[in-house]
């Protein structure tokens, strides 16, 4: 029986050219009320977006063949209500500060903090909180 489009859970693509980040968010996230989807191929995950239904991606922000601020202007052309969060080594750099001045993109800084990551995601997708244990 096909699940009913008001309950599916929002997706949220992770691009990154290094598999231990893609593996270490994996890790991170594969608990959370959401479906996570992984790639270290931009192309791919620019595929996806176009084909719709992806709510949130998270880029890195250095990869070979484009950068992260040009795949999320992409998705932002593409998808316009698709959440962006830039993911980098380099949050000081000049053009992720424009960018997230203008709108583009949030920022998340490696290495990062596991639990803002969860509550930043669950805040962007409009998801409640987790509960302590």
């Amino acid at each position: 029986m096909a699940v009913p489009p008001q309950a599916r859970r929002p997706v949220v693509l992770c691009i990154d050219d290094e598999r231990p980040v893609l593996n270490a968010l994996t890790r991170l996230l594969r608990r959370e009320p959401y479906e996570l989807v992984t790639t270290d191929d931009p192309e791919a995950a620019l595929d996806r977006v176009r084909a719709g239904g992806v709510h949130l991606v998270v880029a890195d922000y250095r990869m070979p063949g484009i950068s992260g601020t040009s795949l999320l202007q992409v998705v932002k052309a593409s998808s316009p209500n698709t959440v962006r969060i830039m993911l980098t080594g380099y949050p000081k750099d000049g053009w992720i500060q424009a960018a997230e001045a203008n709108g583009l993109m949030r920022v998340w800084a490696k290495p990062w903090d596991d639990e803002y990551i969860k509550r930043l995601i669950r805040a962007e997708l409009d998801l409640p909180e987790t509960e302590s244990p």
